[in-house]
Formats: structure tokens, sequence, C-alpha cells
């Protein structure tokens, strides 16, 4: 189980990327920067999603902040999850 929170600011949805990878879930959630209220969130389920993972989180990160920030969450979240 591997948490962390990415204080992105003005670059995303709500100003703080949030990633929980519990067993074969992966949730990723935008909170609010200054209340940490929950903005919007998704759960990827590996199971679910065969091979192509990887491929819907990239593109739902993608739809929360900017392709930079987008690949450093991914990259995190690659070092703690074997796709």
């Amino acid at each position: 189980m591997a948490k962390k929170q990415f204080k992105i600011g003005e670059c995303a949805i709500g100003g703080i990327i949030a990633v929980d990878i519990n067993g074969q879930d992966i949730k990723v959630e935008a909170l609010d920067y200054n209340s940490k209220k929950l903005v919007c969130h998704r759960t990827f389920n590996q199971l679910d999603f065969q091979q192509n993972v990887e491929l819907y989180i990239d593109d739902y990160l993608n739809s929360l902040t900017t392709s930079y920030y987008a690949g450093k969450v991914l990259d995190w979240i690659k070092t703690k999850f074997k796709f």
C-alpha cells in the first residue's frame, strides 16, 4: 500500500493530485488545495483494464493536469506498481 499527494497548484484541477495504491487498485483523486475536499476521483483496477490500465491512468491524469505533471505522477506510480 502506497500513498502520495502531489501539490501541483493552479496547473491541476483542485490543486492536489492524490494517489492511493492498494493491491490491484489504483485510486487517483483531485483534491481542493485549501480545504483538501474531494473534487473528483477514479479508481483503476488492473483486472478490469487488462493490459491498458497504464494508458487509462495516463489519460485520466492528463485530464486533471498538464502532461508534464501527469508524467511525474505516472512515473511515481510505476515505481510502486507493476503493470
